[in-house]
């Protein structure tokens, strides 16, 4: 039987503020942190165009971006002012979060040093390795180390001395939630004892926004509305969320603060179920829900499930109608009807 997981530290930078006080004060208020993409960023004048037809032209003006971006004290993390200019703003926050979550858990930093802890790091973008690329005669040795996916995640592991397995994952939207799999099977197998794990998205170049665009992916508002009439796509935005793992029975020895506790995870591939590439298989949704709850959970007493939730017709009725066939036909119809009225 799978060994439970438990969360003993938690790090976070997402719109609306840092740390878990400011995230979960959004997600009571319902607050949408969507605003107009800063020139900071990029020109909007230069790349946005409501008429989906003209090309290398965007459709919104609105993303959601983090307070802070790029700030970093690089002495504090052992790292020179001239590697620091070429290092992706996402390893920058990936070392804030990381310290964030060891900070959180309460395990002294010395302790930490030498341990075998592994690092599971969930990425996809790769804005500022574009935007270095543009310019041949800036390219230095640091640009490697900068933006490699890989030192994404070995920097942390480098910065805090720790041993264990240490590599990124890019599975898409699903990049975090991988990681997270990969690191719970690596303690319960024994190649680490404990796991720094999350995810990380930054927005700094319009590209992805332009194929998105064209994919009729992205919302016009730059605001998300999973499963409702008005859905026209997702909203985009940036942040950064790490978590501390470690075996339960090790956490409650150690009589470590727990967040909460991971009793199971499973991933699955839609393979050539479904056309084009980027649909969602609903087969493989059901296939991979019936495994996750075959044993040890009574479907019925499933409270809430987080859902990807892309605000598009296709994702949000292949995922409504998985969750509905698995899930929502085992409760009782008794409960079904309180959920109906509640």
């Amino acid at each position: 039987m799978d060994e439970d997981i438990a969360i003993v530290g938690i790090g976070c930078s997402f719109p609306g503020g840092e740390g878990l006080d400011n995230f979960w004060n959004v997600l009571v208020d319902g607050k949408n942190c969507a605003v107009d993409i800063p020139e900071q960023r990029f020109d909007i004048a230069q790349w946005y165009d409501p008429d989906e037809t003209i090309l290398g032209k965007m459709q919104t003006t609105k993303a959601a971006f983090i307070d802070g971006f790029n700030e970093f004290d690089h002495r504090f993390f052992g790292i020179s002012e001239a590697e620091a200019n070429f290092m992706d703003p996402q390893q920058k926050l990936l070392l804030q979060c990381s310290y964030r979550a060891l900070e959180d858990s309460g395990i002294p930093m010395e302790k930490v040093s030498g341990s075998r802890t592994g690092v599971y790091i969930g990425l996809m973008n790769r804005d500022y390795e574009t935007l270095l690329n543009n310019s041949p005669s800036t390219i230095t040795h640091y640009n490697g180390t900068g933006t490699a996916m890989s030192i994404a995640a070995n920097r942390i592991s480098y910065t805090f001395n720790l041993t264990g397995p240490s590599f990124a994952i890019d599975s898409a939207c699903s990049s975090s939630l991988v990681a997270v799999h990969s690191a719970c099977q690596a303690i319960r197998q024994g190649d680490c004892e404990m796991a720094l794990c999350g995810g990380i998205s930054c927005i700094l170049e319009p590209r992805i926004f332009v194929a998105l665009s064209k994919a009729k992916m992205i919302s016009p508002e730059g605001t998300s509305k999973p499963f409702s009439k008005r859905a026209d796509g997702y909203g985009r935005g940036e942040g950064c969320g790490i978590v501390l793992l470690k075996t339960l029975k090790k956490a409650l020895q150690d009589f470590d603060h727990i967040w909460g506790i991971v009793c199971k995870t499973a991933v699955n591939q839609d393979g050539h179920t479904v056309t084009p590439i980027t649909k969602p298989s609903m087969v493989q949704q059901e296939e991979l829900l019936n495994r996750i709850y075959s044993t040890g959970t009574y479907l019925s007493d499933i409270q809430y499930v987080e859902a990807h939730g892309t605000g598009t017709p296709v994702g949000d009725s292949v995922e409504a109608g998985s969750i509905s066939k698995v899930i929502a036909k085992a409760r009782p119809s008794e409960m079904a009807k309180n959920d109906a009225l509640g």
